[in-house]
């Protein structure tokens, strides 16, 4: 029973008292003097006192109590701590099991080997040997396409050691799942005049960082394709060798697009003639796989359209770009003179005329320039790269890009989109049903949509479009500004239609300074996150980097 339980028991008291004097008297009794001592009785009174007093007071209890308690406390605080520092232990692990899980979900193509080494090497940088805890050894289990990760660490105490616990062992779990989910990217990349010199060599770079993001160390991976689409007024296809190159079945071979002959194409040509003709006239050239943007069908612009070519609907094949030999004369000055008129007449009948391109051949002269002829600003055009899983023959086209002439920005976009298309022309694109499939297309521009405009009757030099007097971007739009303005407004049109497939959009502004290109850029790319500003060349290898690491994640959580 504890002291302080002794409160209200006074016959105990009393029996003590008792006790204590009883033992003083018989003391006194055995002493020599008879006489009773009464200092020996006031010492009894007092001792009767002191242990009533003693019993009572309870001033040493607290301490008392306290010393009880001391040990608990303390084993609670210590438990406290010792489980605050496992549980920081335990979360280091997880985060760097998660970077490891990733990591080796990310070399879907490599060896089991390969993967367990990528995770070893990715859990150890994330949990460096100093850090707090002793990290146990990474267990990584491949089944099938899943790959499980697991991991310990302990963690020595520092109060509960007081106890008999010298440390607390923690573990990490994580499962990734190998889902095979393919990746096909198509690059529109400006080739522009504005892109020369350094911008060209920095897109050059931008372009193999992504690459070699994207591929790792693979050269030929089973779910990775890639497309390059380098664009100016216009675009390249390679021509039909017979064995590969954009097929002849695409191309208008007959002359049947209203854009190629009739009062809607650039010639007044006999019955049985089309550019083909032309080009077989002309001794020295070749038709090196330019093409004529499609024009306005009804109320549909198939120019920015995927919509496949047909004989059925002829104005849906694709003309090979063949630019008029322009009037000679120095008022006003033609840009691309390359042939004698050959006729009399208007500046328009004389460009139209057919005649300065005999069958018995006609050879472009020596002393013109070589940027002048049926290929005007065509031949220093690289030429498309459908989607190909061959890193070699994508780096070569990066490497082989040259910049010249004018910027037509939704012409590239919609050739991006052909390429990841299923749909011919190009047809190596997976269907945009397949849920284990993503496509994504990356737009690059450094400046505005432009048109060269001059004071002849063409109105400006020859594109994609033609010459701005045909029209062919809309009835009344026949000068540069209107030009560069519809420009403008199929991108945005163009973006939209990409988008509606499911295909994610990004979009890199790369020197612009116009708020109104870089706005358009902006609304273009799927969310405003996937449009990036790039003010110089560290810039835009930091975007094409971005956008190879969000890829390459998508590919792994989806």
């Amino acid at each position: 029973m504890a002291l302080y339980e002794l409160e209200g028991h006074e016959p105990v008291l009393a029996a003590i008292e008792s006790a204590l004097r009883q033992s003083n008297r018989n003391e006194v009794m055995r002493s020599a003097n008879p006489v009773p001592d009464h200092e020996a009785m006031r010492k009894i009174n007092m001792g009767a006192f002191s242990a009533r007093k003693l019993i009572a007071d309870r001033r040493g209890n607290v301490a008392i109590i306290f010393a009880l308690s001391l040990l608990p406390i303390l084993a609670g605080v210590g438990a406290a701590v010792d489980v605050t520092r496992a549980l920081q232990v335990k979360a280091r692990l997880a985060s760097a099991l998660d970077a490891a899980g990733l990591a080796a979900g990310k070399r879907i193509d490599a060896s089991d080997e390969v993967i367990a080494e990528t995770a070893e090497a990715f859990f150890k940088a994330n949990y460096p040997e100093d850090a707090l805890g002793v990290p146990g050894s990474l267990s990584v289990v491949i089944t099938g396409t899943k790959v499980t990760l697991d991991a310990s660490a302990s963690v020595d105490t520092t109060i509960m050691n007081l106890f008999g616990f010298d440390e607390i062992d923690v573990a990490a779990h994580t499962e990734i799942s190998r889902r095979v989910t393919g990746l096909e990217i198509a690059l529109a990349l400006d080739n522009t005049g504005s892109m020369s010199g350094t911008k060209l060599e920095d897109l050059k770079s931008a372009s193999h960082t992504l690459i070699n993001i994207l591929f790792g160390e693979e050269t030929t991976p089973e779910y990775l394709k890639m497309s390059i689409v380098p664009f100016a007024a216009g675009v390249k296809v390679k021509p039909w060798d017979g064995v590969s190159g954009f097929s002849n079945d695409w191309l208008d071979m007959t002359g049947a697009s209203s854009i190629h002959t009739g009062p809607g194409g650039d010639f007044d040509f006999a019955p049985g003639q089309s550019i083909w003709t032309l080009y077989n006239n002309i001794t020295n050239r070749s038709w090196l796989g330019c093409l004529m943007e499609r024009p306005i069908n009804g109320l549909t612009h198939l120019d920015e359209e995927d919509i496949p070519p047909t004989s059925s609907n002829p104005d849906t094949l694709f003309v090979p770009w063949f630019a008029p030999d322009e009037p000679n004369g120095s008022s006003p000055s033609y840009p691309n003179t390359y042939l004698s008129d050959g006729v009399s007449g208007s500046a328009a009948v004389k460009q139209r005329s057919t005649v300065k391109y005999p069958a018995s051949g006609v050879a472009i002269s020596s002393s013109v320039s070589s940027s002048r002829g049926p290929d005007y600003n065509c031949k220093t055009i690289q030429s498309i790269q459908p989607l190909t899983n061959n890193r070699g023959i994508l780096e070569a086209k990066i490497d082989s890009m040259t910049a010249n002439y004018l910027t037509h920005i939704p012409v590239g976009l919609v050739w991006g989109w052909r390429t990841l298309s299923p749909e011919a022309p190009y047809t190596e694109g997976l269907p945009y049903t397949d849920e284990d499939n993503i496509k994504a297309l990356v737009l690059m521009t450094d400046g505005e949509n432009t048109f060269s405009g001059n004071s002849t009757h063409n109105k400006s030099t020859f594109t994609a479009y033609g010459f701005l007097a045909k029209q062919r971007l809309g009835s009344g739009i026949d000068t540069a500004s209107e030009g560069e303005s519809e420009l403008d407004a199929k991108t945005l049109r163009v973006c939209d239609k990409i988008k509606a497939k499911g295909v994610i959009v990004y979009t890199i502004a790369f020197q612009v300074s116009s708020t109104t290109t870089q706005n358009m850029l902006k609304n273009c790319a799927t969310t405003p996150d996937n449009f990036f500003p790039s003010s110089d060349g560290d810039a835009l290898n930091d975007a094409f980097r971005v956008i190879a690491s969000e890829l390459s994640s998508l590919r792994i959580s989806k």
